[in-house]
């Protein structure tokens, strides 16, 4: 990974960037939470407050930290209670939620019959079939998680994206697509699997980046006084939105497509630190220890 977007090269810029910062997007899992979705746990399986301190700096300062993930509601919902956070953007910006979750807003384009979830409305159209079935020996459900979705279809393994999209695009599912939402610790029994990773299947217009737009817009705040955290593809997708993206720095050097598409962006930096330390060298810049 190129040295120059490490943040520590770029104290005085970054700290400009950061100065009128009102909202905080961030993502979860492997970003502000470390393994075993804890908050205290670090890359290397020990233990540190500082994540946690540094997020009650921001809340003390009335910073929002909007949580942007792929959970589902009630996940997210009981995350937030936890972390006294209000605000929360689930599914792969599917939906924001407000006031934990008493007031919620839609963001997918995908037709639904009355009664039906999104989710199955996706099911009924057969792709998700179609990938499993394609993608056999590579590609299974993220059971138990991916029972309790509502929108998205969440699935494991290790496959090539770009094909995945292009077999949607040809088979008439032009209005879904598949994401990487980065890698995973889960267990699988499949066979040609090296690497565990989670996708997800959702309309084609729905991300995190356009739903950070839609919250915008709701709340009219200036995308210059918001940023965005995280440590996937998909996460970087939240550039396009915000005045700045940190990326946390989980072994991004070994992943050459995650580091090529970091250096497209002219507004994103890299972390020195993985996971919730790194999330937390951000925060520091913000309001300093």
């Amino acid at each position: 990974m190129e040295r120059n977007r490490l943040i520590k090269n770029h104290c005085t810029r970054v700290r400009d960037l950061l100065k009128n910062v009102r909202v905080i997007y961030s993502d979860l899992d492997n970003t502000l939470l470390g393994p075993r979705g804890s908050i205290f746990m670090t890359s290397d399986h020990k233990f540190s407050i500082k994540p946690i301190l540094s997020l009650l700096k921001l809340i003390e300062a009335d910073i929002d930290v909007v949580l942007v993930s792929g959970r589902n509601l009630n996940q997210l919902r009981e995350i937030a209670r936890l972390l006294s956070i209000d605000n929360f953007i689930s599914e792969l910006g599917c939906l924001i939620f407000y006031d934990q979750g008493k007031e919620v807003l839609q963001n997918y384009d995908f037709a639904t019959p009355k009664g039906r979830t999104l989710h199955e409305a996706v099911t009924d159209s057969g792709a998700p079939s179609l990938l499993l079935t394609h993608f056999k020996d590579h590609l299974e459900y993220h059971t138990p998680w991916s029972n309790k979705q509502t929108c998205t279809h969440l699935f494991r393994g290790l496959i090539d994206v770009e094909e995945a999209n292009d077999l949607l695009s040809s088979s008439g599912f032009g209005g879904l697509r598949i994401i990487d939402n980065g890698s995973s610790q889960a267990k699988t029994k499949i066979p040609n699997v090296s690497e565990v990773r989670i996708y997800h299947l959702l309309p084609a217009g729905t991300s995190k980046a356009s739903a950070i737009r839609k919250d915008q817009a709701k709340r009219k705040i200036k995308p210059t006084e918001t940023i965005a955290l995280g440590d996937s593809l998909a996460d970087l997708e939240m550039a396009e939105a915000v005045n700045a993206f940190f990326m946390v720095a989980n072994n991004i050097a070994e992943k050459t497509q995650l580091s090529a598409k970091l250096l497209s962006y002219d507004n994103t930096y890299l972390t020195t630190k993985k996971m919730g330390l790194g999330w937390a060298e951000v925060a520091d810049l913000i309001i300093p220890e």
